[in-house]
């Protein structure tokens, strides 16, 4: 699978390694677990940006790295994965003793390697996201199809499942994202990609639905110009994931419990807004059955023609 959108932005790009800094710098280990983990090491997927020229500011790397070994007293180090499967790999050979994945990536390695286990979910305001594409009301087109030659603004804010509908959308009618449509681009928020449908720069944006309610809260009579061409089912949300041979339980449920209380202590709460998170939770019971809807409605090697 090919992202077609431009290459995204800070926020985006560091998404899932503040996910990976909230794992361990939320979970206030002991001594004890410190002998058990020397070197505490994180798999991410996606790329990482590239350290600053000149020295006049700490990549995101490296602040992130002094984060972790601030608040646990523990070295660590990123290990950067090319995709999802490469960071499961990882993980089963044991190098890495944790996991942030996309939660439709989760759904995908899980498949494959059934004893990768979720140890918490993060979530953004809704447990499971929704994808919506809108257009202008007076935009004729009323389903996804009738969209093909118009332009599309996708938010770069790390929600990669944005991207994941809008592509299997316009592959399932036999085109790349970036040939279904006459221009996709980059937007700095789904705010900024809504404004831009209302006033004409492009004729249609994806956004999830709490970013659609906030858009409605602030800007009413924008919201109202609006109209839905397209949803998605649910999707499962990030995940930071685990194989139960390569921590132990004590340090695992630690580093859970520090994750659900991340929004309690004044730092965690600072770390969960920067990148888009209203707080982790506790794998829910129903989880399983939304991978599975996931692995069937977007398997990892693409759609069947429609």
């Amino acid at each position: 699978m090919a992202l077609c959108q431009p290459p995204p932005r800070l926020r985006a790009v560091v998404l899932a390694l503040g996910l990976a800094a909230l794992v361990a710098a939320s979970a206030g280990v002991a001594s004890e677990q410190k002998a058990k983990v020397g070197v505490l090491r994180i798999g991410t997927t996606g790329t990482l940006l590239a350290e600053e020229k000149g020295g006049k500011a700490k990549s995101p790397l490296k602040s992130l790295r002094s984060f972790i070994r601030d608040e646990t007293g523990l070295k660590n180090e990123i290990v950067r994965n090319k995709d999802w499967s490469e960071l499961a790999n990882t993980m089963a050979k044991g190098k890495a003793h944790l996991g942030v994945f996309q939660g439709y990536e989760f759904a995908w390695a899980k498949a494959k390697h059934p004893e990768l286990k979720p140890l918490t979910i993060a979530v953004s305001v809704y447990r499971y996201p929704v994808a919506y594409v809108v257009t202008r009301k007076d935009n004729p087109a009323k389903k996804f199809a009738d969209l093909k030659g118009q332009s599309l603004a996708i938010p770069a804010t790390g929600q990669a499942y944005l991207n994941l509908f809008a592509e299997r959308e316009a592959e399932a009618r036999g085109k790349k994202l970036n040939e279904f449509f006459s221009k996709v681009e980059s937007a700095e928020d789904a705010g900024t990609a809504l404004d831009e449908v209302v006033d004409g720069t492009v004729k249609a944006a994806v956004a999830d639905r709490a970013a659609l309610e906030s858009f409605k809260r602030r800007k009413p009579g924008r919201f109202r110009q609006l109209k839905e061409v397209a949803k998605s089912g649910p999707f499962p949300p990030g995940v930071v994931a685990y194989y139960a041979s390569h921590l132990d339980k004590s340090t695992l449920e630690r580093f859970r419990k520090g994750m659900l209380n991340a929004k309690r202590s004044e730092r965690g709460e600072t770390m969960l807004n920067l990148f888009g998170l209203s707080g982790f939770e506790n794998v829910p019971s129903d989880f399983e059955r939304v991978l599975a809807q996931t692995r069937k409605t977007y398997p990892p090697e693409g759609p069947p023609k429609k």
